[in-house]
């Protein structure tokens, strides 16, 4: 038998980590690209040279399956959140028997259907509609349970908090929701639906996945910290990875493992956020892949295993290779640069200061003087400034520099 073939779809973000380790263990990846392609943010990231062979489906689906059929294709999985569609369906024709299920693979990605798919499940989730024109929208937004509430309004099918908008007491929702019909978003679509939501209030929390036959193993779990900045209610500051043993977490498990449940997730990472309100778990969202921005190499330092490693090691037939759970090794934080206003950045340098604290184990700076740069908005906008990652076997030494890190960012000068 020949080599193995395992396809990447998009292999953007933290799915470049794909192909070095399918490599070694003895697979040949191969790249398929989508059509439209997301935002360069997440294309910059492509390295074709990784890969035996690259596919565009801009030539048709037939084409593309037709020359993956010549192939003897192990399995397909999405690299980014651009290539979940489209994988799906390569794996429901090439791979079926490492597929999920293929019904429900527009409620794996369009944030609506999620919310039903759980509802009929039986699982607890937050108020939401979708919605196609802000006229058909007004009878039930004026209505019980959202009228008077905050609302969230978002792309149905987007990333990165892209165009996630806050409208408080729920006033004015007709312009956050004309406001995002239409446009192109981070993953190259236009938005033809965007969904609005109760707000959720609570600890946000992340939940990461491995599947296999159906059943859904934790490779690790963190906390998010988000802020206001600029207008926008949602910015990325910090993220804290968490034992899997803590107050709430058999409770999130529990909730998250019903959610892939309910979405037909038989096989592959998944990146689950779950917001733990006063009336338990609820579910933000669930993306069909492994996570991006960096947090699945911070996994690995923090546990030593992530979503990546455990596909790779069940595709190769390594006994043991997929626990249940994980063993936090390291005290990981992950701290993310946040400009509070547009302008041209002055002293760069104060930044990578943050690289001499002892626990500082990565440290991305993507400004330099003189650059201009916009507030920061969004998670695309966020890791445009970029982040500095702690780590250490010693929790104190890391929290410590944690706060020196955020005492370092916060004197970067941006001026008018």
């Amino acid at each position: 038998m020949g080599t193995r073939t395992v396809v990447i779809v998009d292999p953007y973000s933290s799915g470049v980590m794909y192909a070095p380790a399918l490599r070694r263990a003895g697979f040949s990846p191969v790249a398929v690209c989508s059509d439209p392609p997301p935002a360069p943010q997440f294309t910059a990231a492509f390295r074709p040279q990784d890969f035996d062979a690259r596919f565009r489906a801009e030539e048709g689906l037939d084409a593309l399956l037709r020359a993956l059929d010549r192939l003897d294709v192990a399995a397909v999985l999405p690299g980014a959140e651009s290539g979940v569609l489209l994988s799906d369906h390569l794996a429901a024709r090439l791979a079926p028997h490492l597929a999920n299920d293929p019904e429900l693979a527009p409620h794996r990605r369009h944030k609506g259907l999620m919310q039903q798919a759980l509802a009929r499940h039986g699982l607890p989730v937050t108020p939401t509609l979708t919605v196609r024109h802000p006229d058909e929208a007004a009878p039930l937004l004026t209505a019980p349970p959202f009228a008077g509430q905050d609302l969230v309004v978002k792309p149905a099918a987007a990333v990165c908090t892209d165009g996630v908008t806050l409208v408080e007491g729920g006033r004015n929702w007709q312009a956050a929701v004309t406001a995002l019909l239409g446009r192109r978003n981070a993953v190259g679509l236009v938005n033809e639906e965007v969904v609005v939501q109760r707000r959720l209030t609570g600890t946000e929390y992340v939940v990461n996945t491995f599947s296999h036959d159906g059943r859904h193993t934790v490779t690790d779990l963190c906390r998010y910290r988000k802020v206001a900045n600029a207008g926008h209610f949602a910015v990325y500051q910090d993220v804290e990875f968490l034992p899997f043993a803590g107050p709430g977490h058999e409770e999130l498990v529990d909730y998250v493992r019903g959610a892939l449940d309910a979405l037909g997730f038989r096989f592959g990472p998944a990146h689950t956020e779950v917001m733990l309100t006063a009336d338990g778990p609820r579910l933000i969202e669930v993306n069909a892949r492994v996570a991006g921005s960096g947090m699945a190499a911070a996994a690995a330092l923090a546990t030593g295993d992530n979503g990546i490693q455990r596909t790779v090691r069940y595709l190769g037939g390594v006994q043991g290779a997929v626990p249940d759970t994980f063993e936090l090794a390291r005290t990981v934080r992950v701290a993310m640069f946040v400009a509070p206003r547009p302008g041209t950045v002055a002293n760069a340098e104060v930044l990578h200061e943050i690289q001499t604290l002892p626990t500082c184990r990565g440290l991305e700076v993507r400004v330099r003087n003189g650059d201009t740069i916009a507030a920061t908005s969004d998670l695309l906008s966020s890791t445009a400034l970029g982040w500095a990652l702690l780590a250490d076997r010693d929790a104190a030494a890391v929290e410590r520099d944690h706060r020196l890190a955020r005492a370092f960012a916060e004197r970067l000068r941006i001026t008018a």
